[in-house]
C-alpha cells in the first residue's frame, strides 16, 4: 500500500498537478512515458514509511526528505518549462535519447538495488548483520542507485527538450545526493571502519571517473 500511495502521490503532484489548466497535455505521449518511468522507479524499490525516518533519525538526518522534495521539484520544473515554452515542439531524436538514458539509469537503479538486496533502504541505516557489498555495479561507483536516478532525471528533461530544466534538475539532485551520501559514508564508515576507507579510495561516489 505504501508504494501504490507514494507513487500516487508523486504522478500527482510531479505530473498531473502542472498540468492544471492546460489538459491538452494530458494527451501527448511524452507526458506518459514519464509517468511510467517513474511508477516503475517506485516498484523497483523498497516501499518507504514515514515511521522508517523517525526510527532512522539520528543516522539519516533527514536525507530522505531532501531527496524527496528535491526530486518532485526536479520533475515539476522540466515540464513546467514544457509547458509554457515548447509544448508545441516534438523533436523524435530527443525523445529517442532521452528515453535511451532513463532506460540505462532504471537499469543501473534496479541492479543496484537487486545487488545490495535487503541492506537497500530508504533511509540511512546500518542494519544487523550488514555487510559491505563491493560487487556488480558498486564496483564502479559506490552509489549506482543514486547514478541511477540521476539518469533518469536527465533523460526525463531532455525528452521534453526542457535545458533550463535539465540544469536545474542537475543541480537539485546533487545537492541531494551529496548531502544523503555524506550522511551515508558517515554511518558506513562507524560500521566497517578502514575496510570502508579502502573502498572510498577505489572508487569514485557516484559518477564514474568525476565524483
Amino acid at each position: 500500500m505504501d508504494k501504490w500511495i507514494n507513487t500516487a502521490v508523486f504522478l500527482l503532484l510531479g505530473y498531473l498537478l502542472p498540468c492544471v489548466g492546460k489538459p491538452q497535455m494530458l494527451s501527448d505521449f511524452r507526458l506518459w512515458l514519464l509517468m511510467l518511468a517513474c511508477v516503475v522507479v517506485f516498484f523497483t524499490q523498497p516501499g518507504f514509511k514515514r515511521q522508517e525516518a523517525k526510527v532512522h533519525e539520528a543516522e539519516d538526518k533527514a536525507s530522505v526528505w531532501l531527496i524527496l522534495l528535491l526530486s518532485l521539484i526536479a520533475i515539476i520544473v522540466p515540464i513546467l518549462e514544457w509547458r509554457f515554452f515548447h509544448f508545441e515542439q516534438l523533436n523524435y531524436p530527443a525523445v529517442g535519447v532521452g528515453l535511451l538514458i532513463i532506460l540505462a539509469g532504471i537499469g543501473m537503479r534496479v541492479w543496484a538495488i537487486n545487488t545490495l538486496g535487503k541492506f537497500f533502504t530508504a533511509t540511512v541505516n546500518i542494519q544487523s548483520q550488514h555487510r559491505l557489498v563491493t560487487h556488480g555495479p558498486y564496483q564502479l561507483v559506490r552509489h549506482p542507485s543514486y547514478l541511477g536516478a540521476f539518469m533518469a532525471f536527465i533523460g526525463s528533461a531532455v525528452v521534453l527538450e526542457s535545458w533550463y530544466g535539465l540544469i536545474f534538475s542537475i543541480i537539485a539532485m546533487l545537492l541531494a545526493y551529496r548531502y544523503r551520501i555524506s550522511q551515508e559514508e558517515k554511518a558506513l564508515i562507524n560500521a566497517f571502519g578502514s575496510e570502508y576507507r579502502t573502498f572510498q579510495q577505489n572508487t569514485k561516489k557516484m559518477i564514474p571517473y568525476i565524483w
